[in-house]
């Protein structure tokens, strides 16, 4: 039952109808008893700063931010953390007495869901597609882990700037043409494009590329031609559905101070 008591946590994005996040949280609320609740709000481009200030004025505990807020949303807020700056994006506020701190639980998600497929991240040779957001979160939270990055964009030029922006934390290169000599190379192939959202997408590598024993992800959370080939190929295959999870898990613990009841989570979401 809502109250006066009650807090409220909510997600800013637009549009939000699609969103599986209050499904994800208030199940994990009333599995702990706890005393929250979160709601969708749909926030135009133009009134992000608007619905920043009534976080404040509402006295809202936490926000999650989707697109097309990730970026924008962070000229509002008090505070920075380490690797939301990094990543250029917020997705994830903490309101504590009006002091809003921004995070971005996209990196430690994606690495979360790797390691629970019991996949080591250390050394490893990486191939990353796409030089947008995502991959900046992946790029983030697996330089964090050891591994060595090569990232192949369509435009080089937004894969070199994450170079210039990442070297200080590990290795990080950047290809501008996949050969199947290059490609031998890596041990995790990575999709942080959109190619695949839609059923007649384009593989963003060409299936002849594929090599068994490689192990591919994908941050859409089905299962995308790449996967479907990959597997088809004998390939380790991991879909975006655990990040996901992951990210949201993550930042229920920063809103509460409790760790998330991930199976419950996974539960809802996998409905």
């Amino acid at each position: 039952m809502i109250t006066g008591k009650t807090k409220v946590v909510c997600i800013f994005g637009d549009p939000i109808e699609h969103t599986l996040s209050p499904l994800m949280h208030n199940a994990a609320f009333k599995e702990l008893g706890l005393d929250y609740c979160y709601v969708p709000f749909l926030v135009k481009k133009e009134k992000i700063k608007d619905a920043v200030e009534a976080i404040r004025a509402l006295n809202i505990r936490g926000v999650n931010i989707t697109v097309p807020h990730k970026e924008a949303v962070m000229s509002y807020l008090d505070e920075i953390s380490e690797e939301a700056k990094y990543i250029g994006a917020v997705n994830t506020i903490l309101n504590e007495q009006g002091n809003l701190k921004g995070f971005n639980t996209d990196a430690y998600g994606f690495v979360k869901s790797l390691k629970e497929e019991n996949i080591s991240l250390k050394d490893k040779f990486i191939l990353l597609l796409g030089a947008g957001g995502a991959a900046k979160a992946v790029a983030y939270g697996v330089l964090k882990e050891g591994a060595n990055i090569f990232i192949f964009n369509r435009t080089p030029s937004k894969a070199y700037k994450i170079k210039e922006s990442f070297s200080q934390i590990g290795k990080i290169e950047v290809i501008e043409q996949i050969t199947p000599e290059i490609i031998e190379k890596f041990h995790i192939v990575i999709n942080a494009t959109s190619s695949g959202l839609k059923r007649d997408d384009p593989m963003p590598l060409e299936p002849a590329l594929l090599k068994k024993g490689q192990t591919y992800v994908d941050l859409i959370y089905t299962k995308t031609p790449l996967l479907k080939e990959a597997e088809s190929r004998g390939c380790e295959v991991i879909d975006g559905l655990g990040m996901l999870l992951w990210q949201a898990a993550k930042a229920f613990e920063i809103w509460t101070s409790t760790p998330a009841p991930v199976d419950v989570m996974k539960k809802f979401l996998k409905k």
